[in-house]
C-alpha cells in the first residue's frame, strides 16, 4: 500500500491548509528572532547620547574655579625706603626739596641751625686751640731739655698734654662729621639714598626738638614697587603665596601687569578687616606711583 506525503498533490484540501499555516508560523518565529538579534547588535554599536558623553567628560575633567577679584594699591617698596631724622633739635633755615621731587644720594635736603651744634663747634674750636698750645709748649720744653734747662719729666708731661689735646680734637671732629655740619657751621640733612621724596615734615622757620619730630623726610627708591591687595576674611582660603596675579591700574587700563604673591601679612586690619597680600613689581620709567589704585585678579588654578 502506497503512503501519501502530507504536502503531495493527492492530499486533501484540509491537510494542505494545515501545512501552509504551519510553514507561515515557523517563518514568523524565525523573522522575529532575526529582528531581535539585529536590535541587540545595534544597541551595542550605537554611541552614547551627547548629553551622556558630556556628563562623563565633565566628571573626569577638573573643575575650574572662578578667578578672585581684589582691590589694591600701589605702595613704595619698603625695602628700598629711607626715613631721614634730624639728630639734634633746632631751627629750619631752608628746605631745598618739595614733596615728590627726585633726589640723588648725598643731596642736601634741608639746612638747620642748632644750639647743640654750636656747642660742639665751640668745643672743637677750643680743642683745636688747646692742641696748638700743647704742641707749642712741647717744642719749648724740648728745646730747654736739650739746653739742659729742663728735666725729662717736664718733657714727658708736655707730650702727654699734646696726646690728650689731639684726642679731644679728633673726637670733636668726628662728632661734627656725624652730624653733617657744613662749612658755615650749619647742620645739613642729606638724602641717604637716591629716590623720590614721599614724605616731608619740615618748613623754613620751624623750631623743633629731636624728640618731638618723627621724620623730616622719607625717600623712596621707585625702581620697584609693591602692590598691596586687600583680601577679605571670606576669601582667605583662596589666596596663597606664589599664586599668579594680573594687575591693572586706572592710569594704564590697557597695560596689564603680571606677578606673583610673595608675602601674606597674617594680620587683619582692625578697621577694614582685610588681610594684605603683597606682590613686588619692577617699575621701569617709574610709571607706577605710590597711592595708585590697582585692580588685582588672582588667576585661579583648577582643583583636582
Amino acid at each position: 500500500m502506497t503512503r501519501l506525503h502530507p504536502l503531495s498533490a493527492n492530499a486533501t484540501p484540509g491537510r494542505a491548509w494545515l501545512a501552509h499555516s504551519f510553514r507561515a508560523l515557523i517563518g514568523c518565529a524565525l523573522l522575529g528572532a532575526l529582528l531581535s538579534s539585529c536590535e541587540e547588535a545595534s544597541e551595542e554599536l550605537t554611541p552614547p547620547a551627547p548629553q551622556q558623553a558630556a556628563s562623563t567628560s565633565a566628571q573626569s575633567a577638573p573643575e575650574a574655579v572662578a578667578a578672585l577679584e581684589l582691590s589694591g594699591e600701589i605702595a613704595a617698596d619698603g625695602n628700598r625706603m629711607a626715613r631721614v631724622f634730624p639728630r639734634v633739635g633746632g631751627e629750619v633755615v631752608r628746605v631745598n626739596v618739595e614733596l615728590g621731587d627726585e633726589v640723588r644720594q648725598g643731596q642736601v635736603l634741608a639746612v638747620l641751625r642748632s644750639s647743640e651744634i654750636a656747642n660742639l663747634q665751640n668745643q672743637h674750636t677750643a680743642g683745636t686751640a688747646d692742641l696748638a698750645v700743647a704742641r707749642k709748649n712741647l717744642a719749648v720744653v724740648e728745646e730747654l731739655y736739650q739746653a739742659g734747662l729742663s728735666s725729662e719729666q717736664e718733657v714727658y708731661k708736655a707730650r702727654i698734654e699734646v696726646a690728650r689735646a689731639t684726642g679731644t680734637t679728633a673726637k670733636n671732629q668726628q662728632q661734627l662729621g656725624v652730624y653733617g655740619v657744613g662749612k658755615d657751621g650749619l647742620y645739613e640733612l642729606r638724602a641717604p639714598i637716591a629716590g623720590f621724596i614721599t614724605e616731608k615734615n619740615l618748613a623754613a622757620g620751624l623750631r623743633f626738638t629731636a624728640a618731638n619730630l618723627q621724620a623730616a623726610f622719607t625717600v623712596a627708591n621707585l625702581d620697584s614697587v609693591w602692590v598691596m591687595a586687600n583680601v577679605f576674611e571670606s576669601d582667605l582660603t583662596q589666596v596663597h603665596r606664589g599664586q599668579a596675579l594680573e594687575i591693572t591700574t586706572l592710569s594704564y587700563p590697557d597695560q596689564p601687569l603680571h606677578g606673583r604673591i610673595d608675602k601674606l601679612f597674617h594680620l587683619l586690619d582692625h578697621d577694614s578687616k582685610v588681610l594684605k597680600a603683597r606682590c613686588t613689581l619692577p617699575n621701569p620709567g617709574h610709571q607706577l606711583k605710590p597711592g595708585m589704585h590697582a585692580h588685582v585678579r588672582v588667576l585661579a588654578q583648577p582643583t583636582q
